[in-house]
């Protein structure tokens, strides 16, 4: 078992670097609003900065609270927690699969990946969703924000 002081600081770092990556990646789109509304990079940029903000927090929160938090205690390897980790190992998978495959095809791998990890095994509406789903990215920043999403490395 683990404490919760240390548990939080290492929360708090991984997501100063995912929110500072997210931030990074986001500011290769637009990020100044039109007449159509904000850029493509606008609500990730956003995303990547609450994170980052929430993560600053929760490390401030734990210098302050240390000696509190040190006497409560984490259980990482309770069977409860393995879907969570399982769910991150799917989430790693796909960020590689984006580079590899292409946003699109990565996708339909993703969203049956994760519905089946979450017990829900419906074929039928696990083809539905994914199609509805990539078909609403589709639409949205393809035709309406006119935004390419990553395409595999083999098609650049």
């Amino acid at each position: 078992m683990k404490n919760m002081a240390n548990c939080n600081f290492v929360v708090s770092i991984l997501g100063m670097m995912i929110g500072a990556a997210i931030m990074n990646a986001a500011s290769e789109f637009p990020l100044e609003f039109t007449e159509n509304g904000p850029g493509a990079g606008f609500w990730p940029f956003a995303l990547g900065t609450a994170l980052t903000i929430a993560a600053v927090v929760l490390l401030i929160y734990t210098i302050s609270n240390k000696k509190e938090l040190s006497k409560e205690l984490v259980a990482l390897t309770l069977p409860a927690n393995m879907r969570v980790y399982m769910m991150m190992a799917i989430i790693v998978i796909y960020v590689g699969l984006i580079n590899v495959l292409g946003f699109y095809p990565a996708s339909a791998l993703l969203i049956p990946a994760t519905m089946k990890l979450m017990d829900f095994h419906n074929k039928k509406v696990i083809a539905m969703t994914t199609v509805g789903t990539i078909a609403f990215i589709y639409l949205v920043f393809s035709v309406l924000l006119h935004t390419q999403m990553p395409q595999s490395m083999f098609l650049e």
